[in-house]
């Protein structure tokens, strides 16, 4: 296995070719690509490998200065990683990683930015910026650091926030976050985020015991 690196463009984006050589694939069939840079996407006809011979691979082209979590799964034996990936990472599943391809140290490309021409200042008054409270989600059980970065980015971000959703509005954030999420049971995060909410940490400490998960 291996990835293999070509900037482009001037160094806005890098085309990374991903290789499954003889004999590593755990079977023959197909093998579909999948990561963040294509949402993890299963039924994405342009997520399956090439295959030539007993190899496979396939290249796509990412944006210069981010890190992308990837995985390869062969139709009839399930998901595998790459052993030469750039890093390993914690998936949202219990005791499984996900592979790295880490393009952080190479500088994406910077826009110019047409400045316009100056004008008179003029008297301002200073606003204070409130920032936007949040809370530890991942203080919810069932919650990770995946999950809490993608409610939070639905703008529920407080444990407030969180008590007052309804289990349908979670279920269909995790059903368009993409398949890999759609196990998550999200059914006790509000009562457990209301008691967080009110500071009765005994309360959800019991009720923690209780469940499996967060189910």
């Amino acid at each position: 296995m291996g990835l293999k690196k070509q900037s482009k463009d001037k160094g806005s984006y890098t085309l990374v070719t991903f290789t499954i050589k003889k004999n590593e694939a755990p079977s023959t069939a197909n093998v579909l690509l999948l990561g963040d840079f294509n949402n993890w996407q299963t039924n994405d006809s342009d997520c399956q490998m090439k295959k030539e011979g007993a190899s496979y691979t396939k290249s796509v082209k990412l944006e210069n200065g981010k890190r992308y979590e990837f995985r390869y799964l062969s139709e009839d034996k399930g998901w595998f990683n790459d052993h030469a990936a750039d890093a390993y990472v914690p998936s949202p599943y219990e005791g499984i990683d996900n592979s790295v391809v880490d393009l952080t140290a190479v500088k994406a490309k910077k826009k110019t930015v047409k400045k316009a021409p100056t004008k008179p200042a003029k008297k301002t008054v200073a606003k204070a910026v409130k920032k936007t409270k949040k809370d530890d989600l991942k203080k919810i059980e069932g919650i990770g650091p995946k999950i809490a970065t993608i409610l939070t980015g639905k703008g529920i971000g407080t444990f407030k926030k969180l008590g007052a959703s309804s289990v349908k509005t979670l279920e269909d954030i995790l059903l368009e976050a993409g398949p890999r999420y759609r196990m998550h049971k999200p059914g006790s995060w509000p009562k457990q985020a209301k008691l967080a909410d009110a500071g009765k940490w005994d309360q959800l400490k019991k009720l923690q015991d209780k469940l499996n998960g967060g189910k």
